[in-house]
């Protein structure tokens, strides 16, 4: 009910229309996701979940059907569940345990020129940072893998890691890793990352924070323990810094043959129900007798840089379901005698009005004149918002002329 008060739409508005133009999910598949999303919650947050006894062990048990739900859910992402990023045993609630470097330096100015940014860089490690061990990180998503790569001038790495991780995610993890395999015990860590987010979000590290971004800070803590002084410094990407370059470079070559790393961060996991859960609405619509009639409707939230009020929400929300009022559409729901057009005799419903009613003749040519477009190309209403990529202020002038 609330949505369709939202929409604007009457109460006539099949369920599974009224979905997809709200972009939401059907209702029976997002509480089956938020029960899903509660239980890889309470994994994530390891044994500061309150499911975790002071032994580290479940303190309850899961019924029958949760259970199955839940193992479904690992074997679908090929995963278990021990390799979903948990905090820490220990969290760290704050922010100075290391330098973080985002604008202090002159090279971090994306309006420089590639070859300046260069060059800056150099004179700042010449000048400032020779005495640090330099380690470099970057990671890719394509179509085919998601993966990770570090360099040093001692060694390097390459891994692939769960698809469905993130470029945040994958940033984080690289910069783990780096931390694991490229440190060295006699040397301060200068760490380069292009990932601004990554050293944003570990900057301001609150207990809210992405769950990698405190497995990140665990680590950095675990060097800081061994005396190390320990740097993280942003760097534009693809500026000619070379060790920039390597790292995205090595980071892109990843092939079926290198390593896998299965950590997966949670959040993703959930994003990754909710588009599962969203793309279901859209095959209900698409295999519904109403994909037919009405065609593909875009979300409102789609259309809404190009709607100034309210008033264009409902009109457009009405248009693209068909249920702006007309005699037609009134007649159908026994609310109206006559649902002929009187001048037309043919039924009196939105694709007539616009399409074919020659009472509104002139408002048509007007609407032709600024889409530039002829609407004797379109038999129907489906054909014509098709052909004119929905063109919002044009339909929207044309009934503010009737």
């Amino acid at each position: 009910m609330a949505l369709r008060v939202a929409l604007g739409l009457p109460k006539w508005t099949p369920n599974i229309v009224l979905m997809k133009i709200a972009g939401q999910e059907v209702l029976s598949e997002k509480i089956k996701r938020l029960a899903a999303q509660f239980l890889i919650r309470q994994l994530a947050n390891g044994v500061h979940s309150p499911i975790y006894d002071q032994n580290c062990k479940p303190s309850i048990k899961l019924i029958k059907r949760d259970e199955v739900m839940l193992a479904n859910l690992v074997t679908e992402l090929d995963t278990s569940t021990d390799h979903i990023i948990a905090f820490p045993d220990t969290l760290i609630s704050r922010s100075n345990f290391c330098e973080i470097f985002l604008s202090n330096f002159s090279f971090q100015n994306k309006a420089h020129p590639a070859f300046l940014i260069k060059d800056l860089f150099e004179e700042v490690v010449y000048k400032e940072i020779q005495d640090y061990h330099i380690i470099a990180t970057d990671a890719s998503k394509s179509h085919s893998f998601t993966s990770i790569a570090g360099i040093s001038n001692l060694q390097s790495f390459v891994y692939r890691i769960h698809p469905i991780n993130s470029i945040f995610t994958a940033e984080a993890l690289a910069i783990c890793q780096a931390l694991d395999e490229l440190s060295v015990i006699d040397k301060n860590l200068l760490l380069l990352t292009d990932s601004y987010s990554v050293l944003q979000a570990l900057k301001c590290l609150t207990i809210k924070s992405p769950k990698v971004i405190h497995r990140l800070a665990g680590k950095i803590l675990v060097r800081k323990n061994f005396h190390q002084k320990i740097s993280l410094v942003w760097t534009p990407g693809h500026s000619l810094i070379h060790w920039n370059e390597k790292a995205d470079l090595r980071a892109k070559t990843v092939t079926e043959s290198h390593p896998l790393l299965e950590w997966i961060a949670y959040e993703d996991i959930i994003s990754r129900y909710q588009t599962i859960s969203l793309q279901n609405t859209n095959h209900s619509f698409q295999n519904s007798k109403y994909q037919e009639s009405i065609g593909d409707i875009p979300a409102m939230l789609a259309l809404t840089p190009w709607l100034k009020n309210r008033r264009e929400d409902i009109i457009i929300a009405r248009l693209l379901t068909r249920m702006i009022i007309t005699p037609a559409l009134l007649h159908r729901f026994g609310l109206y005698n006559n649902p002929r057009c009187q001048i037309c005799n043919r039924d009196n419903n939105i694709e007539h009005i616009i399409l074919f009613c020659s009472k509104y003749s002139n408002h048509r040519s007007i609407l032709c004149a600024k889409l530039n477009f002829d609407l004797q190309l379109c038999s129907s209403l489906k054909v014509f918002f098709f052909k004119t990529s929905f063109q919002i202020s044009g339909i929207l002038g044309f009934f503010f002329n009737l």
